[in-house]
C-alpha cells in the first residue's frame, strides 16, 4: 500500500508543478455534490494562496453538449474535479483540438477511454486506479493531494477532503467499527494534527446539533430501529420510556445536549429494540463522530455540514456551500433555508416507497425502482443510498432506481448494501447502460448511469441476466475475509449476548468494549501512521 501511495503523490507532485507554473488563466469544473463542492474549493484555496486568476463551476454531467461549451471557453488550462475520467475521449476530442489547452483531470471515478501519446503532455490525469487504489479515497481527496504537493500550507484543507469523503459515502465498516479507511483515514490523521478535526465515537445518528433527539430517532435510517423509525410518536415514546427527556424547559434537546449517562442508556435502548426485532447485527449502531473543530453551532458535525453542502449543490446555490467551506457564517440563514427545502424534498421521496409500492420492482437478482417523474434526478442518489440501508426494501440485492432527467434521459442510481461480492456495480452498470445506448460508472458499492428513454425495461433484462452469471458462481467468487482480520474484529467487538443490552462503549470518549485500529500497531509502524500523509511528502 505505501508504494502506492508513493507512487500518486509523484503524480500529484507532476500536476502540482504544473498548475503552479501556469501563467495563464485557470478554469475549474466540478461536481455539484458535497464531493466535488469540496474538491473544488480545496483547490480555490490552493490557487488563491498561488496568486493565480482563475474561474469556478459546476455541472451535474459532463457530457458532449457541456464539453463542446467548454471548448470554447477562454481560459487554456482546465482542471476537472470529481469527473473526467469517464469521458477521456471526449475531453480529447474536444477540449484538445484547439493546440492552445491543456487539461487536468483530478477524479476518483471509473476510467473510461484512453489518452493517446500525442496528448500525454497536455491532458494529466490523475486517478487512484490507476495505482490500484480502488476504493477509501474521494475526488476531494484525490484534489487535497494535488493541493497539498502543491504547498505545505495546504495541508490545513485536509478537513475538506474528510468532509467530501463523508458526503460520499466513504464512511465504511469492518465488523462494529464504522470510520474512514485506507487513504481516507490518513487525510483524517492531517485534520487532526492541524487541529481541524476532532473524532470520537458516538452512535451514529444524524442531526447530533441541529435535530431534536426524538427526530434523529424518527429519521435513523441507518441504523434502523424497528418500530421507531419513521413514527415520530413512537420516538417520543420510546424516549420517554428509557427516562431520556425530550425537551429542557421549552428547548427541544438534541443529541449534543445528552449527558453521557443519557447517550448510554439511549445506546443500550436502541440495541435492545434491534435484538428484539431481529435485526442482524443488532448492536452494530456505533461509529466515529467528526467534529469540525472551527465550525460554528448546527455546523459543527462533518455528517450533518455533508449534508448541507449536498443540499446547496443540488439546489444550484453551490455559492453558499464555498461560503461556508470558508467559514463564511453571514449566509447561514440561506443556507437553513435551502437545507429545509432539501430535507422536505428528501422526505417527500422516501415517503413513496410506502405510498407507491407499485414502483418496486423486486426481480430474483436485484430490486428495480421505477420512480419515472416521482423523483427529482438531483436526489434520487441520495435518496436511494437512505432507502438501500433502511430495511424498505431487500437489502441482500442491489437496487437500481430510475428516474426521468430534464434532457430527456433515463439516469439509474445503484446501491448495494452486501459487501460481500465479486462484482462491482460500476462494471455491471457500465456493462448493461453501454449495449442499450448509454453510459455508467462510479464504485463498487454506489454507481450511476443514463439510459435512453424506454429502454427501462432492456436494461432490468439485461441486468438480470448479467447478476444471475455472478450469483451462480457466489460460493466460488465471494471475496475472501482475511481470517487474522476477521478474529481481530471478533475479539474487539461489543457484546452480543442477546440477554445483556448493555453495550461496551464509551459515547464521547475512549472505547472499553472496541480498541482502537491503531492499538494492534506496534514500534516504528505505529509512530509512522499516526503521522498520516506528512511521510510522503518532502515537509
Amino acid at each position: 500500500m505505501m508504494q502506492k501511495v508513493e507512487l500518486i503523490i509523484k503524480e500529484a507532485k507532476r500536476l502540482a508543478d504544473t498548475i503552479t507554473s501556469f501563467p495563464g488563466d485557470i478554469r475549474i469544473i466540478s461536481h455539484y455534490d458535497c464531493d466535488g463542492i469540496c474538491a473544488a474549493s480545496i483547490l480555490i484555496k490552493a490557487l488563491q494562496r498561488e496568486a493565480k486568476s482563475f474561474h469556478v463551476s459546476f455541472v451535474k454531467k459532463l457530457n458532449d453538449k457541456k464539453l463542446e461549451e467548454l471548448a470554447s471557453d477562454s481560459s487554456n488550462l482546465l482542471i476537472f474535479t470529481d469527473l473526467g475520467s469517464g469521458k477521456l475521449e471526449g475531453i480529447q476530442d474536444r477540449i484538445l483540438e484547439n493546440e492552445r489547452k491543456r487539461a487536468i483531470i483530478i477524479d476518483h471515478h471509473q476510467m473510461q477511454g484512453i489518452i493517446t501519446n500525442n496528448n500525454k503532455e497536455r491532458l494529466l490525469h490523475l486517478n487512484p486506479l490507476q495505482f490500484g487504489i480502488e476504493e477509501n479515497i474521494s475526488g476531494s481527496g484525490v484534489s487535497y493531494l494535488v493541493a497539498r504537493a502543491m504547498n505545505p500550507v495546504n495541508r490545513d484543507m485536509s478537513e475538506l477532503a474528510i468532509i467530501g469523503a463523508i458526503g460520499d459515502s466513504q464512511i465504511g465498516s469492518i465488523g462494529p467499527d464504522w470510520g474512514l479507511i485506507g487513504l481516507n483515514k490518513e487525510i483524517l490523521k492531517d485534520a487532526e494534527h492541524t487541529k481541524k478535526i476532532r473524532v470520537e465515537k458516538g452512535l451514529r445518528l444524524w442531526g447530533r446539533y441541529t435535530r431534536p433527539v426524538h427526530k434523529a430517532i424518527q429519521y435513523s435510517m441507518d441504523p434502523y430501529i424497528p418500530g421507531i423509525s419513521g413514527s415520530e410518536s413512537a420516538s417520543v415514546q420510546f424516549l420517554n420510556d428509557i427516562g431520556v427527556p425530550v425537551k429542557a424547559g421549552d428547548e427541544w434537546r438534541t443529541l449534543s445536549d445528552l449527558s453521557e449517562e443519557e447517550t448510554q442508556k439511549l445506546a443500550d435502548a436502541i440495541i435492545k429494540e434491534r435484538v428484539m426485532k431481529g435485526e442482524e447485527n443488532p448492536e452494530w449502531v456505533f461509529g466515529d463522530v467528526y467534529e469540525l473543530l472551527e465550525k460554528e453551532g448546527g455546523f459543527r458535525d462533518a455528517n450533518e455540514f455533508a449534508t448541507i453542502l449536498n443540499a446547496c449543490g443540488k439546489l444550484e446555490k453551490e455559492y453558499l456551500a464555498i461560503s461556508l467551506c470558508f467559514n463564511v457564517f453571514e449566509v447561514g440563514d440561506e443556507v437553513k433555508g435551502a437545507l429545509k427545502a432539501y430535507r422536505r424534498e428528501i422526505g417527500k421521496s422516501i415517503g413513496l416507497f410506502e405510498k407507491n409500492k407499485e414502483i418496486i420492482d423486486e426481480k430474483e437478482n436485484a430490486t428495480y425502482v421505477l420512480a419515472e417523474d416521482l423523483i427529482s434526478e438531483d436526489i434520487i442518489s441520495n435518496v436511494i443510498s437512505m432507502v438501500s440501508r433502511s430495511g424498505m426494501i431487500t437489502e441482500h440485492k442491489p437496487v437500481f432506481a430510475f428516474v426521468n432527467t430534464d434532457d430527456g434521459e433515463v439516469k439509474i442510481s445503484a446501491r448495494l448494501v452486501d459487501t460481500e461480492v465479486s462484482y462491482g456495480l460500476n462494471d455491471v452498470l457500465s456493462q448493461a447502460a453501454t449495449e442499450l445506448g448509454g453510459e455508467g460508472g462510479g464504485h463498487k458499492f454506489a454507481a450511476g448511469a443514463t439510459i435512453p428513454k424506454g429502454s427501462e425495461q432492456m436494461f432490468i433484462n439485461r441486468m438480470e441476466e448479467i447478476l444471475k452469471n455472478f450469483n451462480g458462481h457466489a460460493e466460488d467468487i465471494k471475496t475472501e475475509v482475511n481470517n487474522n482480520d476477521a478474529q481481530s474484529h471478533n475479539d474487539e467487538s461489543l457484546n452480543n449476548n442477546p440477554t445483556d443490552f448493555k453495550a461496551e462503549v464509551s459515547i464521547g470518549g475512549t472505547k472499553s468494549g472496541l480498541k482502537k485500529e491503531e492499538d494492534g500497531v506496534s514500534g516504528s509502524r505505529k509512530k509512522m501512521e499516526g503521522k498520516g500523509l506528512v511521510r510522503y511528502f518532502d515537509t
